[in-house]
């Protein structure tokens, strides 16, 4: 790893020369402004200094061993005693990638059995497919299979909840309901017990709707919502969690702006995504126009240092790397900043467009936080609005907010749960 220093006007350039030059894996470690020094920049204006580390691309050792050979003359043995007796298996020995125009020949041992004249030399050349072009073929074709398997994961998935010849040995009303749900990819076995007990409702209240009855048992099902709640005098830690491209700083962006803007509370933010410039240019930007301060943690042992320095904060929200669902490295850092930030509030972020057995997957890879609340995400992006069942009812645990679009802050609300019942059977 090494660091590297840029000057430029604003942070936009700096980014622009940071990325044409070291590549978008590069992190800033600090910005600063400062004065250029020298008599004649006495009067210019400061310039923005931004650190930078990076890890320097080396020209592999074998890829360069493999070009000064290609340079020398080529040598041929058409006397096999000249040849290696006993060359080295194939699968044994890492061979360097051969440009498919310059083919490689191989020897071919004379058979065994007598051979007429007219038969093929002893030591025919016989062209290779260059190891490159394999690798190739092979890594395009486990491509295709990924996502052969993901398509057809994707189709199982659907076709489980497709409304096919159903006929349940439900009331009118409630088979009706029952149709509407699986049409709005509900759980077919959760479907099933918010019949059953409908029916049940039914039998004792048959003057009531079995609309009506249906929507209180889905609004049961969410519970009451549970937005993040500030006590007076007393500081409270906000940890926001979720997968990759799930929306998690922008979520926090437009939380941090209601509190500063909407209840008039000081918010600060912590950033532990030291992964992704965008995400950091994006926090300080927006920490610039609602004057809140920043800090930048590279390491889980930083937390403590960085949540001492906003002890007069009222809330500050911890904005965390996304997680890929079995990422050891990434769940065990996830759990030392847990463990020494002590949040009041942990929020996993889930898209709504995440098919159920991405969402399961997701859920089973948090379970290590115990105790935390569902934040939805990009629920303009679906119109159904099973998965938020789906996910509440696989998960056990409560939904404290959705979003709704990229306007910050408003695109921001705490769950609704008798709307979203009321559209899965209306």
């Amino acid at each position: 790893m090494e660091v590297k220093k840029y000057r430029a006007n604003n942070m936009q350039e700096a980014l622009d020369t940071i990325k044409r030059e070291l590549g978008s894996d590069a992190v800033i470690l600090s910005s600063q402004k400062v004065k250029p020094r020298g008599l004649k920049n006495l009067f210019k204006s400061p310039v923005l200094e931004v650190m930078v580390a990076y890890e320097p691309e080396h020209k592999p050792f074998r890829r360069a061993l493999t070009q000064s050979r290609a340079q020398q003359p080529r040598r041929l043995y058409p006397d096999p005693a000249a040849a290696p007796s006993v060359p080295p298996p194939l699968s044994a020995v890492p061979r360097p990638p051969v440009p498919s125009q310059t083919p490689v020949t191989i020897p071919i041992p004379a058979p065994s059995r007598p051979a007429s004249p007219a038969s093929v030399p002893a030591e025919a050349p016989v062209s290779a497919p260059a190891p490159g072009a394999a690798d190739e073929k092979l890594r395009g074709l486990n491509n295709r299979l990924d996502s052969l398997e993901k398509l057809l994961g994707g189709f199982m998935d659907k076709f489980s909840m497709v409304k096919r010849d159903i006929t349940f040995d439900y009331p009118e009303g409630v088979e009706a309901l029952a149709v509407k749900l699986i049409e709005n990819q509900v759980r077919e076995e959760l479907v099933h017990s918010l019949c059953r007990d409908a029916v049940s409702v039914l039998q004792s209240r048959p003057d009531a709707s079995p609309g009506e009855v249906m929507r209180q048992l889905i609004t049961e099902q969410f519970g009451p919502g549970e937005p993040i709640s500030h006590k007076k005098f007393k500081r409270r830690v906000v940890l926001v969690a979720g997968a990759t491209g799930v929306g998690k700083t922008t979520t926090i962006v437009k939380l941090a702006a209601n509190f500063s803007i909407k209840q008039k509370k000081k918010v600060g933010i912590i950033n532990t995504d030291s992964y992704r410039i965008g995400a950091q240019e994006q926090l300080r930007t927006y920490a610039d126009i609602l004057d809140m301060p920043v800090k930048m943690v590279y390491n889980p042992e930083e937390i403590t240092e960085a949540l001492a320095e906003m002890q007069d904060r009222d809330i500050v929200f911890i904005d965390t790397a996304g997680k890929k669902p079995g990422d050891a490295a990434q769940q065990e850092d996830m759990e030392g900043i847990t463990r020494l930030a002590q949040p009041d509030d942990t929020l996993l972020c889930i898209s709504a467009a995440t098919s159920f057995s991405s969402m399961r997957e997701i859920v089973d890879a948090y379970a290590f936080f115990g105790d935390y609340k569902l934040l939805i995400t990009k629920l303009d992006e679906t119109k159904s609005r099973g998965m938020l069942l789906n996910l509440v009812w696989y998960s056990k645990k409560r939904v404290s907010y959705v979003t709704t679009g990229q306007t910050v802050p408003d695109d921001v609300e705490p769950v609704n749960a008798d709307e979203i019942a009321s559209s899965l059977i209306k």
